[in-house]
């Protein structure tokens, strides 16, 4: 293809991915089953070619950043404290869904063999960080619950694709070892961690030493793609190792980072994650037709497929669903409720959690990926992609429609989880911090400043009242929660008035580009803490 028309072809697939997520959002839709429907659409309404993703660029160029940047943002502590339930999840979950989707595949259609069945399962058994991460965030649910299951979705993939590479393997020699699977399974997890852990260091080591902050953005990208690759050329797992260097990174940037380079990062990051994920789900979207047409579908959709083909992914998207309930409720429900009972104990995960825990496994571009790496030569393989392809349509698209209706049904409408109390609310830490700095300012000897007494005064008054207001928007009731958001939404008018101005300054050419440039960019930090504070 001409390297001018695959950059327009791009252009347009990025254009509709924008008008997508734009009605995604305009009806409180969940963006990644819109992307996912939307490309579908087109690709069979329209003449458009057919989309052949290839997986290496899937999983070199498109993965790394986009599990970089959930792995950056996770908290660690509470990463930590939610470990038992992500790596039963993680792992056990991935091994329980990949041996009972190759058992019924198996029944179903006993030509195929236990190898491509068991590569199915492995394929089609680990959740996806992009698709959890695109949901989760708009969601009624607990922060206990998004943690783990973000958690969940960033180290799976590695489960996933060790019985993955294991089956394929054993397609080619047709001989399995679980002892040789476990003993990989070990070594591939002990690199990846070891890489993403020296990465990661040597990453927060050079933004300390980098004084250009436009350096420092480019070196978060650049490690993230660094860790991948290099736990995949020393035979790890590079998925582990982008995660680690992603968490260590995200541990350490309150320390290392000044704040313009924070407030760079988070916005450069922001906008390259919000692209990356677009283009995932909805190229996943344009490439059906390629699959349905491989399957003997022809170029437009039809249910024309053999009933092989329907039976076999049908069973493949019911067994999905069924065996992580199963595994929620059998594995991680019932050992924490007789554990509790067993203690005269509250059990941490009740049964609303473990629905959601069960229904929220949207598979994505990782499944994709491994799906479509498959050798050429196996027989099946069309019937393995497109029974994939119904997986991740199924999950992303149906679960991730009815996962927010669900979340309000079975009663998650306050976010607050029990055992929260022992935390500071965001009003007492921000009166503790103000408090600090008012400390600090009070301790100023007047006699010093040389006639600037009236500056630290008024900077005292401003952080006096700003420990008063959040204390009392935290103890004093609605009332005083109003007048406080009612004064941050006057400072927004004040900001948009003071921009409303620069702007005209400009206009009648009282201004240089300079100046504009410098206060605006005052304007939009000020605009940007007020619309933080009002949780906008």
């Amino acid at each position: 293809m001409n390297h001018i028309v695959f950059f327009q072809d791009l252009l347009l697939v990025l254009l509709g991915a924008c008008v997508l997520s734009l009605i995604a959002s305009r009806f409180n839709l969940p963006s990644a089953a819109v992307l996912l429907v939307g490309g579908a659409a087109i690709g069979f309404a329209t003449d458009a070619p057919v989309v052949e993703l290839d997986p290496d660029v899937i999983m070199v160029v498109l993965i790394p950043p986009l599990l970089m940047s959930g792995a950056f943002y996770t908290a660690w502590r509470d990463f930590r404290r939610e470990t038992a339930p992500i790596a039963s999840l993680a792992l056990g979950s991935v091994i329980f869904t990949t041996a009972s989707v190759a058992c019924v595949a198996h029944w179903i259609d006993p030509q195929l063999s236990w190898a491509a069945c068991a590569a199915l399962g492995a394929i089609v058994s680990p959740p996806d960080a992009v698709a959890a991460k695109a949901l989760l965030g708009k969601l009624p649910l607990p922060e206990r619950l998004i943690t783990v299951l973000e958690g969940e979705s960033l180290v799976n993939d590695a489960s996933g694709l060790v019985i993955y590479r294991f089956a394929v393997a054993a397609l080619a020699a047709g001989t399995f070892s679980a002892s040789d699977a476990a003993v990989t399974f070990s070594m591939l997890s002990l690199i990846g961690v070891v890489t993403g852990g020296v990465t990661g260091w040597v990453t927060i080591r050079l933004v300390t030493w980098l004084e250009d902050t436009h350096l420092a953005v480019v070196l978060t990208f650049l490690a993230a793609w660094a860790a991948y690759l290099l736990g995949e050329r020393l035979h790890g797992s590079g998925v582990l190792s982008v995660v680690v260097c992603g968490l260590i990174v995200g541990l350490c940037q309150h320390k290392t980072f000044d704040a313009t380079t924070r407030l760079k990062i988070t916005g450069t990051w922001d906008v390259v994650v919000f692209v990356l994920e677009a283009l995932v789900f909805i190229l996943i979207g344009l490439s059906l037709r390629g699959t349905l047409a491989s399957l003997g579908a022809g170029h437009t959709f039809t249910w024309w497929l053999p009933e092989q083909v329907w039976q076999v992914a049908g069973a493949t998207v019911a067994v999905v669903i069924v065996a992580r309930i199963v595994w929620v409720m059998a594995a991680i429900l019932l050992p924490e409720q007789l554990l509790a009972r067993v203690r005269g104990t509250h059990a941490r995960t009740d049964l609303k959690q473990a629905t959601i825990l069960g229904w929220a496994g949207m598979r994505g571009v990782v499944s994709l990926a491994a799906a479509l790496a498959l050798p050429e030569s196996l027989a099946d393989r069309h019937l393995l992609i497109f029974s994939t392809f119904a997986v991740i349509f199924v999950t992303v698209v149906v679960q991730g429609l009815t996962l927010a209706p669900l979340a309000r049904r079975v009663g998650f409408r306050d976010v607050r989880t029990a055992g929260e109390s022992k935390y500071m609310t965001q009003y007492q830490a921000r009166s503790y911090t103000f408090q600090a700095a008012l400390d600090a300012l009070r301790q100023i000897d007047l006699a010093q400043c040389k006639g600037n007494e009236d500056v630290v005064l008024r900077l005292i008054d401003e952080y006096t009242y700003r420990v008063d207001s959040n204390a009392r928007a935290h103890s004093g009731g609605e009332n005083l929660v109003h007048l406080r958001l009612t004064r941050l939404n006057l400072g927004l008018r004040a900001v948009q008035a003071a921009r409303t101005a620069l702007l005209q300054l400009h206009e009648d050419n009282r201004i240089k580009d300079k100046v504009l440039h410098r206060i605006e960019s005052e304007l939009d930090l000020e605009e940007a803490r007020l619309k933080r504070l009002l949780g906008a």
